[in-house]
């Protein structure tokens, strides 16, 4: 009979368990047995999980509460990717050694969650044997984030507990910035893009000129750019930049590093006078045949030249135009630009101009000034006739030649001697040279080179006269 009732009553239990169902969290925490039956087994028999010492960024409230049964870890707002240590305490509580594992799910704004001893997933604790959790928040995804951390005893699909996670991840901090000087007073800022691209809505630009700092954008930056083209000239400007995640909630970065610029909006002083160096012809202001390969060109600078400003000088005739630029002085003095060759320029009116412009682009008004290039030689001398005035007057030689050229007679023969004069408008000449006492019986040879040079410089081939003195 006693081995009937008791067939009836496994029978019985074994029914009631096949129209039941529980959850783990139910079986192994809140499912009541009665007095002498058997015990149900769950997790914190096992395990006993602590808060540790991590806190919420810039705050004492730590991170993790309640027990092995009721975890939960809120991280608050973190400021910029980091690991939390100690962010809670596993302690093997059995008498024997036992391997606890973890799985997050969700909350992306984490890239890991490991046992601080193994540095992994899974730890196997020794019987009182301990361990912490550390947690490192993404450098890549930023913004609010919820999920779960499940604990498991490992060997068992069932004992486990899982913890909720919630977490405000700030984006992280861009690249200092640059900032360079601009025309007009704009300076020009750039800086590097921040690490995080999950839920990053762009940048915030802040400026400051002494006091506090002030936002200039209304809405994110979408680039690492911006133009601030609302300065004083003269007034120094300090910035800073910080990445900005798309809400709720809208995060800001840390600062980023700053960088400080002064707006200029002051062109440099005009240059005071354009000339050539090595000009030729008459006031030595001709470009010839002599200079046009390798000219030179002096820019005055004015009292206020920086040396750190560029000189820009340009050579402009018809279509035809050569540029240089060169450092300019400290302070007034010469700029000299070497070795310009215009010999491919067409013969006429050259304009020289030239200007200054500063390290923010500032151009100064442009100085500029018109010379002549002539390289086309006067016409030889020709139609020479040598006058024999006899032994009582100075003889002459008269040709014709380019209107108003000078010209040059070397005597070669009988002696040497150097006489000059200069045609009339008609290019005619006639320029007396020293007697030769020449005798019909005894004459006298005589040789004599002519050229002509025009008010360019440029010098005619030369033309001979020759023949016998006989009185």
């Amino acid at each position: 009979m006693t081995r009937r009732l008791i067939g009836l009553a496994c029978i019985g239990l074994a029914f009631a368990g096949a129209l039941t169902h529980f959850s783990s969290a139910a079986f192994t925490n809140a499912t009541a047995v009665p007095a002498n039956a058997v015990a149900v087994d769950k997790l914190a028999n096992y395990f006993t999980v602590v808060p540790g010492t991590a806190v919420q960024a810039g705050t004492s409230t730590p991170v993790a509460s309640g027990d092995v049964d009721t975890l939960a870890l809120a991280f608050g707002t973190v400021p910029s990717a980091r690991t939390f240590t100690s962010v809670f305490r596993i302690t093997n509580v059995s008498g024997s050694a036992q391997t606890a594992t973890l799985a997050l799910s969700g909350a992306p704004q984490i890239s890991s969650a490991v046992f601080a001893s193994s540095g992994s997933t899974s730890v196997t604790l020794a019987a009182g044997a301990f361990t912490t959790l550390s947690v490192t928040t993404s450098a890549t995804v930023a913004g609010h984030g919820t999920g779960s951390l499940k604990l498991t005893r490992s060997g068992t699909s069932w004992m486990y507990r899982t913890y909720a996670v919630a977490i405000d991840e700030a984006p992280e901090v861009p690249g200092a910035p640059t900032a360079t000087q601009a025309p007009n007073g704009r300076l020009n800022l750039s800086w590097g893009v921040s690490s995080t691209t999950t839920n990053l809505s762009g940048y915030n630009l802040y400026r400051s000129s002494g006091a506090g700092f002030t936002k200039l954008n209304a809405t994110p930056l979408s680039g690492t750019t911006y133009g601030d083209t609302a300065t004083v000239d003269g007034t120094a400007y300090t910035y800073k930049v910080r990445a900005v995640s798309s809400g709720p909630p809208v995060l800001e970065s840390v600062d980023s590093a700053t960088v400080t610029a002064t707006a200029d909006a002051t062109p440099p002083g005009q240059p005071a006078a354009v000339s050539l160096a090595n000009g030729g012809g008459a006031g030595s202001v001709y470009i010839n045949s002599g200079n046009a390969g390798s000219l030179s060109v002096n820019v005055d600078l004015p009292a206020g030249s920086l040396a750190t400003d560029q000189v820009t000088l340009t050579l402009t005739s018809g279509a035809s135009s050569v540029l240089r630029t060169a450092s300019a002085t400290a302070g007034a003095g010469t700029v000299t630009f070497s070795g310009i060759n215009i010999s491919s320029f067409g013969d006429g009116a050259v304009a020289i101009s030239a200007w200054s412009t500063d390290l923010a682009g500032n151009v100064s008004t442009t100085r500029s000034a018109a010379f002549t290039k002539d390289t086309a030689a006067p016409a030889v001398p020709s139609g020479c006739v040598y006058t024999d005035n006899g032994n009582t007057i100075a003889d002459a030689v008269a040709c014709t030649t380019e209107a108003n050229a000078s010209v040059t007679i070397t005597e070669t023969a009988p002696g040497s001697a150097t006489y000059s004069g200069t045609a009339d408008g008609a290019g005619a000449f006639s320029i007396n040279v020293a007697s030769i006492h020449g005798t019909n019986p005894h004459p006298i040879a005589y040789s004599y080179s002519l050229t002509a040079t025009d008010a360019a410089g440029n010098t005619s081939a030369a033309a001979t006269v020759s023949g016998s003195d006989t009185k």
